[in-house]
């Protein structure tokens, strides 16, 4: 009788232990299911193309494309191999606005949103980096809107500045776009854009960041010396309107225009 016991309850575990195994798949799915977190939708652009710095600090390529204001715009720059979330040029600009820093050329994150100034600040040099920064901006990539806080701004000398400017001295492209920085339409600005890379920086205007080692060009009789020489790039120096340069091998600091430079 004890015998049959045993064997009863050995049955009964049995049986138990294949309803437990035969649920543990069904069991995990629920649990996976419940527990999963959905990752958050990207925010479609202002329908009406009016941006603040509030709601531009969305845009910064973490859940939202990346876009920077320049001028008065908002352009969608997520396709930019420069302008990446939270590194590089992304760290300074992504959803803020960049045109006080693209005018001083500066590498300092508190100069972006910077709006205590008037264009008449900005010297001739200035003035026309800004200018080739929007042409930039404006005509590689997708302009989807506009800065609420520039309302009223007049850009127009920059925006005729920028049609004979092409950025750090790269090539100019005959027939290119005026920059006028059209606003696209909401319907056909992208809801969500592919971070994919983009065409080189060099065919469109090179970037230079503090650190960068460079090659020095295109110099004039004074200092052809100097032609070819390799050194790293330290900063910017607005009076001069150039980029500092600690030349290898000659052991001193030189001030080269941006048109002057590559990377090296």
């Amino acid at each position: 009788m004890e015998v049959a016991q045993a064997a009863g309850n050995s049955s009964i575990l049995t049986y138990a232990l294949a309803l437990v195994l035969g649920a543990a798949p069904v069991l995990y799915i629920l649990w996976a299911q419940f527990s999963r977190k959905e990752k958050p939708k990207p925010e479609p652009f202002p329908e009406d193309g009016v941006f603040t710095l509030k709601s531009l600090a969305k845009f910064d390529g973490v859940v939202n494309p990346i876009c920077l204001g320049v001028c008065g715009k908002v352009v969608d720059v997520s396709t930019s191999e420069n302008i990446q979330a939270g590194e590089g040029y992304g760290k300074l600009w992504a959803g803020r606005d960049a045109t006080w820093s693209l005018a001083m050329l500066s590498l300092k994150a508190e100069d972006a949103n910077t709006m205590e100034y008037k264009l008449s600040d900005f010297t001739p040099e200035q003035h026309k980096a800004l200018a080739g920064w929007y042409k930039h901006f404006t005509t590689k990539y997708t302009v989807v809107g506009k800065l609420q806080e520039y309302e009223g701004w007049d850009f127009s000398s920059v925006q005729e500045e920028a049609k004979s400017q092409t950025p750090f001295g790269a090539p100019k492209t005959e027939g290119a776009a005026e920059a006028t920085g059209d606003v696209a339409s909401p319907s056909k600005a992208p809801k969500t854009t592919a971070f994919s890379a983009a065409a080189k920086p060099a065919e469109v205007g090179m970037v230079l960041a503090k650190g960068d080692r460079v090659i020095v060009k295109d110099l004039d009789d004074a200092r052809k010396e100097l032609e070819g020489a390799v050194g790293i790039l330290q900063g910017f120096d607005p009076k001069e309107g150039g980029f500092e340069v600690a030349l290898e091998g000659i052991g001193r600091v030189e001030v080269f225009k941006p048109a002057q430079l590559a990377k090296a």
